[in-house]
């Protein structure tokens, strides 16, 4: 078996569909040897800001010397992207010799009456393998889907439970409301052990979250944003200043990186409450090193090309107000695909207000909804509109429209970043 052979084995799981539940993943780590039970786990739950919160603590865990595992999902470019340890992705060659493991292990289940592992269960146990045997220090692990029955929620006493931003997403599974969503998220709350929670959160959403924590007896900390002062844009980033500690610099564009930056610097205190021990001076140093791909990205500086993953309205508000601070009254032309299930609609009607122009395009997935399709939803919002064949036409498009001055924004769904990505590797290497 080769790396890619391997890796198609991992995603062909994914015709065994999305099993929320417990009971198989935990069966598969028994058999692996419950490689999580040894681990200094940071477990990250939320609707938007998990990447980026999970980068913050990742690159201040490393600054203060820590071996530090960080499990993320989806990728943007290679499947590697998903298990880092010290922000270097799983090498190839442990994917294929991981997934030789699996097979056998999953054999052993099949036969015993469980079911197939499904494509995120293979995952998790996977990267958890990685980070038992490189021996991490601590491990960052994001949530896939929801909370509650997540695979990653196999975790029995993690260092922190971390809560991001509730919003609106996979109603379908996690509930109708705020109070439903945020009790799915709330399930990686653990028996006496702490939360950090954001701190924009709806009253609706917190007062869930409050009564977990109460019922599993875990003491909490909410952000105070009200306790951010003297912020300054510098570069691509901020400097600002949050719970006495001043100057702090972050070099990720848009104020809700500001906020990200706070609930990580909780977590991390509530982290040297307990088992690991974090400097002034590392969480400085790691949150000026932190960058987290496809977030608001700046990935070419002339002309100014941005490309942004988000693909809900609550992202597209973030995106929205990132441009408006950075470049407000520019000639600014937007490139938009997205997935059937999303709720496009809004996000066109909040982010494109103003655009210039804007360019449809089909991303390469199963889900894509057709450009044309989303053409006709933005025109509601933009009349300069147009459908690109490919990504590459559309960019070219974009570029021409754009001029030498203009800002080119990509956005709506992260399964086409890499095609932008490479389009700007192709055309602007130098």
């Amino acid at each position: 078996m080769n790396y890619a052979e391997a890796v198609d084995f991992i995603e062909n799981a994914a015709m065994f569909g999305m099993k929320l539940g417990l009971t198989n993943i935990s069966k598969l780590l028994e058999l692996l040897g419950d490689p999580q039970k040894s681990m200094n786990i940071i477990h990250v739950a939320g609707t938007n800001g998990k990447g980026s919160v999970c980068s913050y603590i990742t690159n201040i865990l490393m600054a203060a010397g820590y071996k530090t595992g960080m499990f993320t999902s989806p990728y943007l470019e290679k499947f590697t992207e998903r298990m880092q340890v010290d922000l270097e992705n799983i090498p190839d060659d442990k994917v294929v010799e991981y997934v030789e493991i699996l097979k056998a292990k999953i054999a052993i289940m099949v036969n015993e009456g469980f079911n197939h592992p499904t494509f995120f269960e293979l995952n998790t146990a996977m990267s958890l393998m990685y980070f038992e045997e490189t021996g991490c220090d601590a491990v960052v692990l994001e949530v896939g889907l929801g909370g509650r029955y997540d695979s990653t929620n196999v975790i029995d006493s993690p260092v922190v439970s971390v809560i991001t931003t509730i919003g609106y997403e996979h109603m379908t599974i996690l509930g109708n409301t705020l109070g439903e969503i945020a009790y799915q998220k709330a399930g990686i709350i653990k028996k006496d052990r702490p939360v950090a929670i954001y701190g924009d959160i709806s009253e609706e959403a917190l007062t869930i979250i409050k009564w977990v924590a109460a019922e599993n007896g875990s003491k909490f900390k909410i952000s105070d944003f009200t306790s951010l002062e003297n912020i300054k844009t510098i570069n691509t980033g901020y400097k600002f200043g949050y719970n006495k500690m001043t100057g702090i610099e972050i070099g990720m564009m848009g104020q809700h990186q500001i906020k990200n930056a706070c609930l990580a610097i909780d977590a991390v205190a509530i982290m040297t409450e307990n088992k690991l021990v974090v400097s002034d001076s590392a969480i400085r140093t790691g949150l000026r090193n932190t960058r987290w791909p496809g977030r608001v990205e700046i990935i070419n500086e002339s002309p100014v090309i941005i490309c942004d993953a988000t693909h809900n309205p609550q992202g597209a508000e973030v995106l929205r107000a990132a441009i408006d601070e950075r470049y407000r009254g520019k000639r600014i032309v937007y490139v938009m695909g997205v997935m059937k299930d999303k709720n496009y609609d809004e996000m066109a009607k909040i982010v494109i207000k103003d655009a210039f122009a804007v360019i449809t395009v089909t991303p390469n997935w199963h889900r894509a909804l057709d450009a044309g399709i989303l053409l006709d939803t933005v025109k509601k919002y933009c009349e300069n509109a147009y459908t690109g064949d490919t990504i590459k036409t559309a960019m070219e498009t974009a570029l021409k429209l754009a001029g030498e001055d203009g800002i080119i924004c990509s956005f709506g769904s992260l399964y086409y970043v890499a095609d932008v990505k490479n389009f700007v590797r192709e055309n602007f290497s130098g």
